[in-house]
Formats: structure tokens, sequence, C-alpha cells
């Protein structure tokens, strides 16, 4: 499939209810109003072709681009290209979800992104950072990890959380959040940082979503014995 037969295709399949939606939770580059099932449905007629996700990467569209961490190779990706995409838009699904989710699947970069992202001066940065931090949490062994490492990140966030960027403090809250509940060794620790925090507030747009409080939302994990189960790297 090539990237103007793609593009066509997303054209084809937004909607101006999604596209209100998508500017509602933030998007501030063009868009089509693609839902996420159709999304999921060319990620599966596509597979992996790594030409065409940089295209969709690099398009400047938020469908194309989201689509784009499930086309393209992550071992082929470098640093450069992913600031790239962070310098152009405040969108947190792109940030968050997309930019975090191409630079967890290849470790080396992954480590290399959050050692330069996490002390950067744009929030953008530290936001995207912070969600990478989770990923890795949440599909890597613990053995890859330094707990010592880990807890001197807890020690910070619970410092300096509530005084971050908007954004930050969101995905600071969820890294805090996927520590208790995929490292069991610092379960307590992060019960007791996240209810010394207490409630992160953060300003999520013309939406009803909501903040998760992390105390209670680890804890939860905890009862449903879940607490240490890895998700599978896709």
């Amino acid at each position: 499939m090539e990237f103007n037969e793609i593009l066509s295709k997303l054209e084809n399949m937004g909607t101006d209810q999604n596209i209100k939606i998508y500017k509602n939770h933030g998007a501030d580059i063009p868009l089509f109003g693609v839902s996420m099932q159709n999304l999921k449905i060319l990620k599966k007629e596509i597979g992996t072709n790594h030409e065409l996700g940089l295209q969709l990467l690099l398009s400047n569209n938020v469908d194309a681009i989201y689509l784009s961490q499930w086309i393209i190779d992550s071992n082929l990706v470098d640093i450069q290209l992913l600031e790239s995409i962070l310098d152009t838009t405040d969108y947190y699904l792109i940030i968050e979800n997309v930019v975090s989710s191409i630079a967890a699947k290849n470790r080396i970069l992954a480590d290399n992104c959050l050692s330069k992202w996490l002390i950067h001066t744009n929030h953008r940065y530290r936001q995207c950072a912070y969600s990478i931090y989770s990923l890795l949490l949440s599909f890597y062994p613990n053995e890859t990890f330094e707990v010592d490492s880990l807890r001197n990140e807890m020690k910070y966030i619970e410092n300096n959380i509530h005084s971050e960027a908007n954004r930050v403090r969101y995905t600071m809250n969820n890294f805090l959040i996927s520590v208790g509940a995929y490292v069991p060794e610092l379960y307590n620790d992060s019960i007791q940082i996240t209810t010394n925090i207490g409630k992160v507030k953060v300003l999520m747009g013309k939406t009803s979503c909501k903040v998760p409080f992390a105390p209670d939302y680890i804890k939860k994990i905890n009862l449903m014995g879940k607490t240490g189960f890895k998700r599978k790297l896709q």
C-alpha cells in the first residue's frame, strides 16, 4: 500500500464528530478524525513497512502519525527523528502514545531518550520521557532496571510533581503507578510516596477524563493479584 493511498483511506474513514472529540482532547495539527478501531484495521492490513511508517510519522497529520507507531521499525529510528516530532505538536496522544511507544520498542533508543529527556528544559520532552519510562517498566524484566535509580526518580517526583508542567504531572503520576504495578520490590515505596503526594491536578481540556488517584489504583492492581505481571512488547 502506498502513502497516498493510506492518506486517502484515512480521509474517507474520518468523521466530523471524531475531529471535534480529538480537538477537545488537544489535537493541534491537521487530522481526519479516524476512529481507533479503523486505525487498527489498517494496521493489520499494512504490517511492518519502515519506509511507509516514516512517511506517516512525518506527515503532520494526527491519524497518519498515530498509525505510524505500528508500521515503523523502531530498530531503525534515531533520537533526532523523535525529537523532530516532539517539536511539532503539544498533542498528548502523539507525545505520550506514539513517540513513547516507538522509543520503548527499542531499549537502547529508549534509554538514550530517558537520559536526555528526563532533564530537558522543554516540558514535551519530560512528558514523553516519563511515558517511555512507564512503558519500559510494563514490558521489560525488572532485573534490567536499577532499583536505586527507580527509587531516586520516585523521590524526585514526590518533591517536584506539583510544580511541574500540566501533562508532565500526568505522566509522572503514571510512572509512579507503573512502578507500583510492575516492580513488586517497590510496591510499598510507591504507596507511601503517592500517598504523600496526594491528588494530582491536571487540566484535561474539554473532556471529562480524570487523573487516576495513584495509591488507590496501585492497591487495586495488587488486590487483583496482578502486581509484577508484564505486558507483551508489541
